[in-house]
């Protein structure tokens, strides 16, 4: 089952220091409630887990994030996180793409479409379900990631 997310956000910074963000997968995973990165493979792959919960069922993967592509004079981040579900038999998979564009010289939208696949029995409570949740993660993903992001900026104006 594949569920597609789409969220769009702004953010009053700069897409330079947007881009920096965005091209710091350890900097970025906490924002995305229960995923925490473990290990780094090398510079575009890391090993981690995602906690996820869908009403009473709660589902643990383990697995490795991959970035696919960096394009930055597009603005343009890919990426695919797989994962096998602890202790079942159930597999998830996410393509996310983060896409910035400049609105003002200094702010910034963020595009994100993700494509998310669960199997298992996470699966079988309904996409509707699981669509609801992960948008709802994803909503907090863009919280935290404003919230990172204007930290980082007002920082950058404390070193000026």
């Amino acid at each position: 089952m594949a569920i597609p997310i789409d969220l769009q956000f702004e953010i009053d910074a700069p897409i330079g220091l947007v881009w920096t963000y965005f091209q710091d997968p350890p900097r970025v995973a906490p924002c995305l409630p229960g995923a925490e990165l473990t290990r780094v493979l090398d510079e575009k792959t890391y090993e981690g887990q995602v906690r996820v919960q869908v009403g009473p069922v709660v589902a643990q993967y383990a697995g490795k994030l991959i970035i696919e592509r960096l394009d930055p004079t597009a603005h343009v981040v890919e990426m695919v996180a797989r994962g096998d579900q602890q202790g079942a038999t159930g597999r998830a998979q996410a393509r996310i793409r983060y896409q910035l564009r400049p609105l003002a010289e200094s702010r910034t939208e963020i595009i994100v479409h993700a494509e998310v696949s669960i199997a298992g029995h996470l699966a079988k409570l309904g996409g509707g379900m699981i669509q609801a949740v992960a948008r709802q993660l994803f909503r907090k993903f863009a919280e935290c990631v404003e919230r990172d992001i204007l930290n980082m900026a007002s920082q950058a104006s404390l070193k000026d």
